[in-house]
């Protein structure tokens, strides 16, 4: 009898370890839900730029505080705390601060006028003469 107890208990102990083992080698559940969440609204905002012309609209309101941007903004979308717009200027003779601000206030105006989360704005400089 007191075989057949140990023996239950090994095998006890053997299914709670590979059951443990199993559990904290896979991806939570809750990790996942959030991948997946995040997906979901990276279509969304993808469907909601086109939908409210949010790139055209950039590109006018920054030709008319007087700057070149390239006809094509880059997004990178992750969350709504983590989204990127990426704009490419020609001929900006200077770039500081003040310059990124302004841009940055013109783009997230934007983005709270068509009901968008703000973006964190990215601006490339590409000289051409």
């Amino acid at each position: 009898m007191g075989r057949l107890i140990k023996g239950i208990f090994i095998l006890f102990s053997l299914i709670l370890m590979t059951a443990a083992l199993i559990k904290y080698n896979q991806p939570s559940f809750e990790h996942t839900m959030q991948k997946n969440h995040d997906l979901v609204y990276a279509e969304e905002i993808g469907g909601k730029l086109q939908q409210t012309k949010f790139t055209q609209k950039i590109i006018v309101a920054l030709r008319a505080a007087g700057y070149s941007p390239d006809s094509t903004i880059g997004y990178l979308i992750e969350s709504p705390n983590n989204q990127v717009v990426t704009i490419q200027l020609h001929n900006l003779d200077e770039f500081d601060k003040s310059t990124e601000s302004e841009i940055q206030y013109i783009v997230n105006t934007i983005a709270k006028n068509n009901n968008l989360q703000t973006f964190m704005v990215d601006v490339k400089l590409i000289n051409v003469h």
